[in-house]
């Protein structure tokens, strides 16, 4: 894990910026998601990124957004970001 992983994080869930570390369990090998690789979602990232779009799948961080992406799904905050 990189620091700027770390930052990352961080700043996507600033209410757990100042609490003590926990150690971290390891989750289930049936409940883990691959990364997402697919050239579906590399297109769908690019667009996202091209146009400054903010998306729910982001911010949720949700665990499934390789797979909306990859057919080119995304859900877009409306009031963008705040």
């Amino acid at each position: 894990m990189s620091t700027r992983d770390i930052k990352d994080r961080a700043q996507r869930h600033p209410e757990k910026a100042h609490r003590a570390d926990a150690p971290v369990l390891r989750k289930p090998e049936w409940i883990r998601v691959k990364a997402p690789s697919s050239e579906g979602y590399r297109k769908t990232r690019e667009i996202m990124r091209e146009n400054r779009l903010t998306t729910v799948c982001e911010e949720a961080g949700c665990p499934n957004v390789g797979e909306c992406w990859s057919q080119g799904h995304a859900t877009m905050m409306i009031m963008g970001e705040i």
